[in-house]
């Protein structure tokens, strides 16, 4: 459940996750992820971002998020959480000398990443 009917995303962080709302933008070729809500596992708690009201389905990807989590088991649910963390470590917890430290190893890990998943990804569809 890791992204929801495809137009959102649930970025794992301490004790919860935040529900990102991807937005594509075809003539650009972007995708941006806008914050939605942030929710509490323990408790169940969502704190909605400012000037966004929750809709019918975003409750309902809530709430099969608290149920489920990200639907994945043993290490690639380890893997996706462990990418989130790393993601809110940067955006909220991170000094300006880490991420000037971390910054160039952690762009190339990701695009090693990026191209290991798309090369297994085609040679699964050639099959």
């Amino acid at each position: 459940m890791t992204q929801g009917a495809r137009g959102y995303y649930f970025r794992p962080r301490p004790n919860g996750a935040m529900l990102l709302q991807i937005r594509h933008d075809p003539r650009l070729r972007r995708t941006e992820m806008h914050r939605i809500a942030g929710i509490e596992a323990a408790t169940g708690e969502v704190r909605v971002a400012q000037n966004h009201t929750l809709t019918d389905e975003e409750h309902a990807l809530i709430a099969a998020w608290l149920a489920h989590g990200n639907g994945l088991d043993g290490r690639a649910a380890r893997a996706v959480s462990e990418i989130g963390h790393i993601a809110h470590w940067a955006q909220f917890r991170a000094t300006p000398e880490e991420l000037d430290a971390a910054t160039d190893e952690l762009l190339w890990a990701m695009q090693d990443l990026r191209e290991v998943l798309v090369r297994k990804l085609a040679q699964r569809s050639a099959d």
